[in-house]
């Protein structure tokens, strides 16, 4: 009787490694726990710190002294500039400014172009002028608003 005895303990150890058993009481078994997943949140990347704001007072003031005729002399001004513009007669055109940045069209007998300007220091600099991009320096959205 040993022999049989053993063998029924051997099948009962290999029946226990197979899978789930029915428990002895008639309870049904208790389906595994599944494992939960950790997720890392991925940061929302941080925009650069917002420029300080030009006083209005400043801006209104620069944007008052931006007419034809000073923005005219800053590009006299520029030696460099003047010298590779070639401006007709009407002069510089459709000014538009905000804050520190002015923005006028000029036209010539080949297809005329743009001169972006900066105040700095109670003054007017022109900053570059022709047919490319000029308003690349110009924050965003000041550029939608002068630049086209």
């Amino acid at each position: 009787m040993r022999i049989g005895f053993g063998a029924g303990i051997a099948a009962v150890v290999l029946s226990a490694c197979t899978g789930p058993q029915d428990s002895p009481n008639g309870a049904q078994p208790t389906p595994a726990a599944t494992t939960a997943t950790a997720t890392t949140a991925i940061p929302a990347p941080t925009s650069a710190p917002p420029a300080k704001p030009v006083p209005a007072k400043v801006t209104e003031a620069a944007c008052a002294s931006a007419t034809k005729a000073t923005l005219e002399a800053a590009v006299k001004a520029d030696k460099d500039l003047s010298g590779a513009l070639i401006i007709d007669s009407k002069g510089l055109q459709r000014v538009k400014c905000v804050g520190p940045w002015a923005f006028a069209h000029f036209t010539n007998e080949i297809d005329g172009g743009g001169i972006l300007f900066n105040h700095r220091n109670g003054t007017w600099i022109a900053q570059g002028g022709g047919t490319g991009e000029l308003c690349e320096k110009v924050p965003v959205a000041i550029a939608k608003k002068i630049c086209s």
